[in-house]
């Protein structure tokens, strides 16, 4: 009786165990194999103090023109294309499941002006506390209106969407802070 009570807590452990480690698995699946898509940022304001150091992000193409309206927090499925420069726009959004190297899951938010506000699933870059503060800024001076500098690469894969790397003025974040020190 005293095995067969191990082995149920062994199963149960194991259990609860996976579904972390199948979560991370998806996540360092996507990252590894998924499709590289770029996104234009807009500006936001990047400070907060209560959930700590990241720089919030905002994207262009959040906003869809679409005629129906889609309630709150419904999810849809973004279908993406790349445009002219090659960053990612928005060929559709769908209310059904879809999958692909072009697709993600996302939230609708408001619709005013014809157009269709979703809240993407990648809306925060995570930095250390030793650079929040210049990345910070570095973020707020080149995503103005008047400089749009700064893009994002994302990789999408099978429905999922992993934030990779923040660009400024073409250069991953940290070669960005590198080479405004070395200037200083």
């Amino acid at each position: 009786m005293k095995s067969f009570r191990i082995g149920i807590f062994i199963l149960i452990a194991l259990a609860q165990l996976s579904v972390p480690a199948l979560m991370a698995w998806s996540r360092v699946q996507t990252l590894t194999h998924g499709r590289v898509w770029k996104f234009k940022t807009a500006p936001v304001d990047p400070e907060d103090a209560v959930r700590g150091r990241y720089i919030a992000l905002g994207f262009d193409i959040e906003q869809y023109p679409r005629v129906e309206r889609l309630e709150w927090n419904t999810p849809v499925y973004v279908v993406l294309k790349a445009d002219g420069d090659g960053f990612a726009a928005i060929d559709q959004i769908s209310e059904t499941p879809l999958s692909g190297d072009n697709v993600f899951r996302a939230e609708a938010g408001g619709w005013w002006d014809g157009k269709q506000h979703l809240t993407f699933p990648f809306r925060q870059y995570w930095v250390t506390e030793k650079i929040a503060p210049q990345a910070e800024q570095a973020y707020r001076d080149n995503s103005r209106r008047e400089k749009l500098n700064a893009y994002v690469t994302v990789r999408v894969r099978n429905g999922d969407a992993a934030l990779e790397q923040l660009y400024i003025d073409n250069q991953p974040l940290t070669d960005y802070l590198r080479a405004q020190a070395a200037k200083k």
